[in-house]
């Protein structure tokens, strides 16, 4: 018992070394080779610790080589942009002042709930307060808004209509809306549900559509 507590301590004191000199933004970004270089220090730390046979140098070896490959990794993608891109990948913009990025949204499979999600978790309730929607490199979203604070013009949370040219009956029946107005709004637009990607009404009793 003492001996795997010994072993225990000694590795913990190097994963915690090689963490620091990885540096804290490995820690606070996470890309996707960092989640890699997470998982696989974790799995080393362990079969040291659960085979007492293993020598104890090995689990330092290796815990040494993931460390200089993680640092050499960081080093290129920081002076090679093209390295970066392939590595971590690149921004890409969900919303731009009202219009979807269906393609991009398709290819990283984020649906309009996502989205939304993602807006009321930074503080905004209506798509109109928001200039762009930018999924990042880490797998965070961010929001570029105008100036005014978020939630300031929100008086009640939209409520949908479409969601992905899926006419949402249970939020009529639900919130009393007129469904024959929303019929007029459609037509009025010469749109039909399925050319729609997000629908909704606002604070105003106003319908608004996001065509795909």
């Amino acid at each position: 018992m003492v001996i795997v507590a010994i072993r225990a301590v000694i590795l913990y004191s190097i994963l915690l070394v090689s963490m620091r000199i990885m540096g804290k933004g490995e820690l606070g970004e996470l890309q996707p080779f960092d989640l890699v270089v997470s998982l696989m220090l974790a799995e080393l730390a362990v079969m040291p610790m659960e085979d007492l046979g293993a020598p104890l140098i090995h689990g330092f070896m290796a815990t040494a080589t993931i460390m200089f490959l993680q640092c050499l990794i960081s080093y290129i993608t920081l002076k090679s942009n093209g390295a970066r891109k392939v590595i971590c990948g690149t921004p890409t913009i969900i919303l731009d002042h009202g219009r979807f990025n269906t393609k991009d949204m398709n290819k990283l499979r984020i649906n309009v709930n996502d989205v939304l999600g993602q807006m009321r978790l930074k503080g905004y309730c209506n798509i109109e307060e928001i200039d762009y929607l930018i999924l990042e490199t880490n797998g965070e979203m961010s929001v570029i808004a105008p100036d005014a604070p978020p939630g300031t013009k929100c008086k009640r949370i939209p409520i949908a209509t479409i969601l992905d040219g899926q006419i949402m009956h249970n939020n009529f029946n639900k919130y009393t809306i007129s469904y024959e107005d929303f019929e007029k709004e459609l037509k009025k637009k010469k749109l039909k549900p399925k050319q729609v990607l997000y629908g909704f009404v606002d604070e105003d009793e106003k319908f608004i559509f996001y065509e795909r």
